[in-house]
């Protein structure tokens, strides 16, 4: 499991080019409140807030 900030996951979806097809991304927006999402391609990640912790199963 990875934690990335907004501009760290962006930037690790971008250096794994045509790999990425779907990724599961927990978001942590604060201790109590987090979900799970599921981004298919790299515009999907301008739906979520910047000020948030993600984690990635990698």
């Amino acid at each position: 499991m990875r934690s990335f900030s907004y501009v760290g996951l962006r930037q690790y979806l971008l250096a794994l080019g045509d790999e990425f097809r779907e990724l599961d991304v927990l978001v942590f927006e604060s201790p109590s409140r987090y979900y799970q999402v599921c981004l298919h391609q790299l515009q999907d990640l301008e739906r979520l807030t910047t000020k948030a912790i993600f984690n990635v199963d990698c």
